[in-house]
């Protein structure tokens, strides 16, 4: 029969402290990891991933949300950002996730080239500086508020078979005939026009008799329920609106906006 020595006992226990270490030490070590990996995470640099609008984008809603999404998830105690929108404009911000929401306080400026910058700072350790270039949607376009002006005001005449069917303005190619985007001297808010149209009314009295087959342009409204007092007549804040589709936004046939029917 074995009879286990002094000597071998101690071994067997040394080895068997060894074991228990090794084991312990395993199982602290991943215990540990995912709180390092953790720790490793939130002192790396944060990476910005991708933006609603996009770099340069165009027709960015003037009261829409401004979306930034980075590498991982953002602290969600974050209680004080540095923002600069430049021209100025104030922002609130939220957290959600891996994104951060900006929104201006008040809506931004119509047809205005903005910059967003967000510089590295505690709670948000960026890689390196955010620049975001964009600009917002026009305040008029043509489908939405030149055309119906137009149809009411000016297209019985300048039509095919209207009386002035050399000067068309019966679509928005026509129109740009005498618009050039930008150019508050464009032909189509110079006074000679808006002055001339002010007085179509007295030449096309609809009480006169008319000529055989009538007055084309007279039957151009009443086919679409137009006033005939609007024949030829532009309202000062008609012509404002006109010279601000042309000059602050450039003439724009349509827009993000009036496509999704907000």
């Amino acid at each position: 029969m074995y009879t286990p020595t002094a000597q071998n006992l101690a071994r067997r226990w040394r080895r068997w402290r060894i074991w228990v270490g090794l084991v312990v030490l395993a199982v602290v070590f991943w215990a540990v990891q995912p709180h390092l990996q953790v720790e490793s995470q939130s002192n790396a640099p944060l990476q910005w991933v991708s933006s609603q609008p996009a770099p340069e984008q165009q027709d960015v809603f003037v009261d829409g949300v401004l979306r930034l999404q980075f590498d991982r998830p953002l602290d969600p105690n974050l209680q004080r950002l540095a923002v600069q929108l430049e021209p100025p404009a104030a922002v609130i911000f939220d957290v959600q996730g891996d994104e951060l929401l900006l929104k201006p306080r008040d809506p931004l400026r119509f047809s205005t080239d903005y910059t967003l910058t967000i510089a590295p700072q505690e709670g948000l350790p960026l890689e390196q500086t955010i620049q975001l270039r964009f600009r917002t949607e026009p305040q008029f376009t043509y489908e939405r508020d030149i055309k119906p002006l137009l149809e009411a005001s000016c297209v019985g005449c300048h039509q095919p078979a209207g009386r002035q069917r050399t000067q068309l303005l019966d679509s928005y190619e026509a129109v740009l005939a005498y618009v050039k985007p930008g150019d508050p001297n464009s032909e189509l808010i110079d006074p000679r026009w808006t002055r001339r149209h002010a007085t179509i009314l007295n030449a096309n009295n609809p009480n006169r008799p008319q000529a055989r087959g009538g007055s084309p342009e007279i039957a151009y409204l009443q086919a679409r329920g137009l006033p005939l007092s609007r024949l030829g007549f532009w309202t000062p804040e008609e012509v404002e609106i006109v010279r601000t589709w042309i000059v602050q936004d450039g003439a724009p046939r349509s827009s993000a906006r009036a496509q999704a029917g907000n």
